[in-house]
């Protein structure tokens, strides 16, 4: 059966279970949530258990392991979606394939979720989950009560996504399948654009080409200043701008002044000083992120003021600087980046909060774009004092030549000024390398959007012994 979420969404009777393969991915997870509260009946798979299916489940979606035709349920589901890190050659998806059963896209059903309701969108290469985060914050801290689907763990109740009780929704919206230019939205924020995701798209242009559809299907357009190309695709379409260091923005930030806990700034509307605001976050890039928070609640109607006095209490979604441990003098932080921008941006804050060194665990994300940005991985570590490269998280990629970490490793080595690499084969020889390393005053970084996250609680409890 060949049906749209078009076709899906406004008849949740008629399609009402839904089995959701990838549920675990933190995208999936919010989807679900809004699904189930506008009364789709849910269920959903993952290859491996996490805590975030845990929740699920006790928050009455039932999460199965593994990925199983049985899965889609008897009586079969009446639809399905899937996330992108199921490929078309697994088996549920076949299955599902086979028995009629209707299999969407995530980026195709969140897209016909947010036209209906008054979406405020927040896209970019990087900075897209901290923008939608604070933006949510800003509205909760005017008295808004907005739905969200974002792709973090969000305070206070760290869940990726939900129903409020108005019509508003705040979402991220990813770009890396293309699906981007499906959105038609009230507000569009693009916080950057940089080369990525060149595995799905044919080139940069192409990539350009998506965003410029996003801006094109939204009744208010925000643009960071501060990136130059979502500056420049911005101004087509007389979009509202933010920034710190370009003129003519009209939510901007002088006298910033930086410490280990934030920073404390001037809020700029339209070139006038607004007052004197702090931001409890380390990092410029943290700041921005805020500036295009603040933008975007204007366009919902919370004054440029009061949202950045909400700010003053927001805090990072999760896996982004997050404490993943303490203990003897030394620190463990998580952290999502895995763009070189995003990294250099990471290095620079968790260098204000003043530690004696940055010890790095990087787990490269997909062959694709290790070999594109092979040349750029080394500098955006300059900040740290070691970096161990642990082997690239696949993501359904098969091996790359020349994108592999140890192809990386030789490019590493001949990078000047780059830091000092090291390549443990695996996540237990990493952590034993680390306990070999750390001293009191340490902070160690663990980076990348794979499966690195759980090297977290093992360095938490050596550090607890």
């Amino acid at each position: 059966m060949t049906l749209a979420a078009e076709d899906i969404l406004p008849d949740p009777e008629r399609f009402r279970h839904v089995h959701m393969m990838g549920i675990g991915g933190i995208g999936m997870a919010g989807l679900a949530r809004l699904l189930a509260a506008r009364g789709f009946a849910v269920s959903g798979c993952d290859a491996c258990p996490t805590e975030l299916t845990r929740r699920l489940a006790a928050d009455g979606i039932p999460v199965s392991a593994g990925h199983a035709a049985e899965h889609l349920g008897k009586p079969w589901a009446d639809w399905s979606v899937f996330s992108p890190a199921v490929p078309p050659e697994n088996g549920e998806r076949r299955a599902a394939a086979e028995l009629g059963i209707p299999c969407l896209r995530r980026g195709e059903v969140l897209p016909a979720l947010a036209a209906r309701r008054r979406t405020l969108a927040v896209a970019g290469t990087h900075g897209k989950t901290t923008t939608s985060s604070m933006l949510l914050h800003a509205l909760r801290g005017n008295g808004r009560a907005p739905g969200w689907c974002i792709g973090g763990e969000v305070w206070p109740d760290r869940w990726p996504g939900g129903e409020g009780a108005e019509d508003l929704l705040v979402i991220e919206a990813d770009e890396s399948d293309g699906t981007l230019a499906r959105y038609r939205t009230e507000t569009a924020v693009v916080a950057s654009i940089e080369p990525d995701h060149l595995e799905h798209f044919s080139d940069y242009g192409d990539l350009l080409a998506c965003f410029r559809t996003f801006l094109a299907g939204a009744r208010r357009r925000i643009a960071c200043a501060d990136n130059p190309d979502a500056a420049r695709l911005g101004s087509e379409f007389g979009a509202v701008r933010y920034g710190i260091d370009a003129a003519d923005c009209r939510i901007g930030a002088a006298e910033l002044a930086f410490d280990a806990g934030g920073i404390d700034y001037t809020l700029r509307v339209d070139g006038a000083d607004a007052g004197r605001f702090r931001l409890p976050l380390p990092g410029r890039h943290n700041l921005l992120d805020a500036l295009g928070a603040v933008a975007a609640a204007e366009t919902a109607g919370v004054e440029p003021v009061a949202a950045a006095a909400a700010l003053a209490t927001c805090r990072l979604p999760g896996r982004r600087m997050e404490l993943a441990g303490e203990g003897r003098g030394i620190r463990v932080l998580s952290d999502y980046a895995h763009h070189p921008s995003e990294i250099r941006a990471l290095l620079e804050a968790v260098r204000q909060t003043g530690p004696k060194r940055i010890l790095a665990v990087f787990q490269p994300h997909r062959y694709t774009r290790t070999r594109a940005m092979a040349a750029d991985f080394p500098s955006a570590f300059a900040g740290a004092d070691r970096v161990l490269l642990l082997p690239v998280y696949a993501a359904s990629e098969p091996p790359l030549e020349g994108g592999t970490s140890e192809d990386l490793a030789r490019a590493w080595r001949a990078a000047p000024g780059a830091p000092p690499v090291e390549t443990p084969a695996d996540f237990a020889a990493a952590e034993e390398r680390l306990a070999e390393l750390w001293t009191p005053g340490d902070t160690v970084l663990l980076v990348g959007a794979g499966d690195i996250i759980r090297m977290a609680p093992r360095l938490a409890a050596r550090l607890a012994e």
